[in-house]
């Protein structure tokens, strides 16, 4: 033993537990104890080695994991040592994150189902049969619990009047935090941060194309265009022909009109303070009664806004008399009370039944309009009516 070098006798006394094991070998092996001893020591990767033991350092890469939740994630393990390498099997003491599955290849596959931090002990085998020798190293995995943005119902065209207000909103999911923006083309609208983008008051200038657009840790997602269109301000309606004051007699039909101009005309008349009722450009009265007189307006509306009319006096006279014939020389005379500046008809027939023919016009006075007729020795029948 004095023989021993330094180096080998070191060597001997650190080992000195596992040269008991050697005693009991062979007398021809014991019989040169320093080659014997240089071979055990050689040996030592094949007898006493691990790949946590005194052969070298061992780790695993990587020693941390990041995954998503709900997206599917590939991860591979080396576990190794300075002195046999890369492990051939793996397996774990630890229960895995849900969702995930470690093969024996060291690879950490799946669709995470949880968010969370999970500790894992992953243990490297030294033979593809989980034999051998092993080391296990701790890893972390964090599953975060994160989806991207995604949008479910997304903006669409808006058209508003000038002066209206404009809406636009999205609907989406998406992990939190996530953070929202409305766009013009590709300018910001200002403090427009929420699912709904609600423009007040919109005029022209506000016509264009908008866009939201959605952020959170996984992903920028943006929707497409939607047009917001401020339509062409409408002019009010404007009137053309006023109504006409008129001047009837009692059982006439009496039709007031305005002309006006203009796109999605309504019309609303009344009389004095009172609505009529009717929606027409046209008001018709039939069989009118003194009670049916007074002023008569119209009120004609569309986008734009609204026009009044002037006021129509409407006069409803008695009904139309003819008094009884005079003379006056050698004239006939045939009085009847009409309206003034009205023009009226005479006409005259056989009798009752007989075809009336025209005789004389005439325009009526409100002091009573005077026909004067040749006289006849023919019997006449006479009757006068309004010419229009």
């Amino acid at each position: 033993m004095n023989a021993f070098r330094p180096h080998v006798l070191a060597a001997f006394l650190q080992l000195a537990p596992l040269a008991r094991v050697f005693q009991h070998a062979s007398p021809k092996l014991a019989a040169g104890p320093a080659i014997a001893i240089l071979r055990w020591i050689f040996g030592t990767a094949s007898v006493a080695g691990s790949m946590h033991g005194l052969s070298g350092a061992s780790g695993i890469s990587p020693t941390t994991v990041r995954a998503t939740n709900g997206i599917r994630s590939s991860t591979t393990f080396i576990v190794s040592d300075t002195s046999h390498g890369t492990a051939a099997a793996y397996s774990t003491t630890s229960p895995l994150p849900p969702g995930l599955a470690l093969s024996s290849r060291g690879i950490l596959s799946g669709t995470p189902t949880n968010g969370g931090s999970y500790t894992l002990s992953i243990r490297g085998w030294e033979n593809s049969n989980f034999s051998g020798n092993s080391a296990t190293k701790n890893v972390t995995v964090t599953v975060v619990n994160t989806a991207p943005p995604v949008i479910t119902t997304p903006p669409t065209n808006v058209t508003a009047n000038p002066g209206q207000n404009a809406t636009f909103a999205v609907e989406f999911t998406g992990h939190r935090p996530l953070t929202l923006r409305w766009f013009k083309e590709d300018i910001e609208v200002s403090g427009a941060t929420n699912a709904t983008l609600t423009l007040t008051n919109v005029q022209p200038s506000a016509a264009g194309r908008y866009r939201v657009r959605l952020v959170n840790s996984v992903a920028t997602v943006f929707s497409e265009f939607v047009n917001l269109t401020v339509a062409t301000p409408n002019p009010p309606p404007s009137i053309t022909a006023q109504p006409a004051s008129r001047s009837v007699h009692a059982g006439e039909t009496v039709r007031l009109g305005v002309g006006a101009a203009g796109d999605g005309l309504s019309f609303a008349w009344t009389r004095g303070s009172q609505a009529v009722g009717v929606n027409s450009s046209e008001l018709v009265l039939t069989n009118v009664t003194e009670g049916d007189g007074g002023t008569y307006a119209v009120r004609i509306t569309n986008a734009g806004g609204a026009t009044n009319s002037v006021s129509a006096l409407l006069t409803v006279v008695p009904p139309l008399r003819l008094d009884p014939p005079g003379r006056s020389a050698d004239s006939v005379l045939l009085r009847f009370t009409g309206i003034e500046g009205r023009p009226y008809r005479l006409e005259s027939a056989g009798d009752l039944t007989g075809t009336f023919s025209p005789v004389l016009d005439v325009l009526g006075r409100s002091t009573g309009a005077v026909m004067t007729l040749a006289p006849t020795n023919a019997v006449r029948v006479f009757r006068v009516r309004t010419a229009n």
